[in-house]
Parts: structure tokens; C-alpha cells; sequence
């Protein structure tokens, strides 16, 4: 505690003995004596030499001022208690009206993007998956990748789509490559659909019709998902840390190397 603040209190002391003291000056004195053994010592012998029935009234009067004050510290406690629980609600509720927001921008209300700014090809690995890749040089902002699918005419059609929000910004900064994996279909799973779309159902591009051929991936993709389905089993059996996530040690980080190496092989997506 301050020397100046002492002092200040014990020129207070005798007029909160003598009861003609204000509350807000009381309660300086007694928050300050319960802290300050000095001033508490003094203000102990100040009060021992006021006159008996003095002493008593103003130990009653100040009993009742303490359960006074222990009232008004309680409600300002509770009225704290209750501003910090009402801006953490106000915090969440902005969290989550933000998320909400997000979600119909940029999921619900997301607009196909016109098809002439990317073009979607397919090829099928030794194994059977069929491997649709998007090149999206002329797509400047972001965007998300779809699949939906819709029966018409007794058949299933398959569109896969880029769409984006209705407002988007235009990004200066493009990722290097800009053409990659959009989607992988399991083996088989073309015997089900009669057509695979670019687009949305009111303007598309037939990408392939059932009963058409799809080219054969080459050997470097082939090798790309060799090294991407030996990560996946590598993952499987990772050794994982005490909170059960899978520890991305120096390993993970040699698997990651050998898949950017072989992406940048891949003569399909350069």
C-alpha cells in the first residue's frame, strides 16, 4: 500500500469513529485496514480509547454497516458476474450468427461459376477409381468443388461443379499449380450413371455418357496415388499422442515430400 493512501486513511479514522464519517469514507477505511496491518493496528487503539457506551454504539452501528456492505459487494459481484456472462453470450451468439452467415453465403446460396472459366477432364487408374480433375486457371477467387446428383429421364446424372459465393473478391494470389484433383469415383461406380455433367442441371457440359471409353490415367498419376494410398495406410497406423491425434513427426513430413514430387509429375495436371 501506498504511504499516501495511509495517511489518508488515518485522517479518516477519527471521523469514522466518531460516526460522522461518509459511507464511501468508511469503506475506504475498512478495505484498507483489512489489507494494512500498520493502519489496523492503530485504528485498534484509536477505537480502545473512545468511552465505553461510545465504543458500543459505534461497534453496533458498525456491525450493521459491514452486513451493509457485504449486501452491496454481493450485488456488485453479481451484477459483474452477469455483465461477464451476458458479453460472453454476446460474443457467442456473434460467433456463431458469423458461422451461420458463412454457411448460407458460402454453402446454401454459393451460384454455379460459369463453365467457360474452368474445364473438368476424367481418367480412370489401373484399379478402377475414376479420377476427375478441374483446370481452374480462369477462376480467380475462391471457390468450393460440388457433386450432386440427379435422376432424370430413369437415369442418374452425375454434374460436378465449381461454385462460389454471389459476392466473391478477386485474389490476387494463385496457387501455383491450377490443375488438380476435383473428385474420385470408386471403381464401378460409372455403371450407375448414365452421364457425368460439368455444370448444374440448367447449363452444363456433358463430360461422359455411359458406354464411352475414359482414357487410361498415366503411369505418373498412377504413381502419384500409389504414394497417396501408402500415406493414407501409413496414417492408419500411425502412432498417436496421448489426446488419440496422430503425431506429425518427421516422417509425416518425408510422406508429404514424396506427394508434392510426385503431384508435379503427373502430366495430366501441368
Amino acid at each position: 500500500m501506498k504511504k499516501n493512501d495511509c495517511n489518508i486513511v488515518r485522517d479518516l479514522m477519527p471521523l469514522v469513529l466518531d460516526r460522522v464519517a461518509s459511507d464511501e469514507s468508511r469503506e475506504i477505511v475498512e478495505n484498507h485496514i483489512a489489507s494494512c496491518e500498520a493502519c489496523g493496528r492503530q485504528y485498534e487503539a484509536m477505537k480502545a480509547e473512545l468511552p465505553e457506551g461510545t465504543r458500543a454504539a459505534y461497534e453496533e452501528e458498525q456491525r450493521k454497516f459491514a452486513e451493509a456492505l457485504r449486501t452491496v459487494k454481493k450485488k456488485r459481484l453479481k451484477r459483474r458476474i452477469t455483465a461477464i456472462a451476458l458479453a460472453f453470450v454476446l460474443c457467442m451468439a456473434a460467433a456463431f450468427g458469423g458461422l451461420y452467415a458463412y454457411d448460407r453465403l458460402y454453402n446454401r446460396y454459393s451460384v454455379a461459376v460459369d463453365n467457360q472459366l474452368y474445364a473438368l477432364s476424367c481418367v480412370r487408374l489401373r484399379d478402377g477409381r475414376i479420377v476427375v480433375s478441374i483446370d481452374d486457371a480462369g477462376i480467380h477467387f475462391d471457390f468450393l468443388t460440388n457433386m450432386d446428383e440427379h435422376r432424370e429421364n430413369g437415369e442418374q446424372i452425375l454434374y460436378i461443379y465449381a461454385a462460389a459465393a454471389p459476392i466473391h473478391p478477386e485474389r490476387d494470389d494463385r496457387r501455383e499449380e491450377s490443375k488438380w484433383c476435383m473428385a474420385i469415383l470408386a471403381p464401378g461406380e460409372e455403371n450407375r450413371i448414365g452421364e457425368i455433367r460439368q455444370g448444374k442441371p440448367n447449363s452444363y457440359v456433358t463430360l461422359w455418357s455411359k458406354g464411352e471409353a475414359i482414357p487410361a490415367a498415366s503411369e505418373e498419376m498412377e504413381a502419384y496415388f500409389a504414394v497417396a494410398d501408402q500415406l493414407d495406410a501409413w496414417f492408419s497406423n500411425a502412432p498417436a499422442s496421448a489426446d488419440g491425434k496422430v503425431r506429425l513427426d518427421h516422417e509425416y513430413f518425408l510422406w508429404q515430400d514424396k506427394m508434392e514430387e510426385a503431384r508435379r509429375a503427373v502430366p495430366e495436371w501441368q
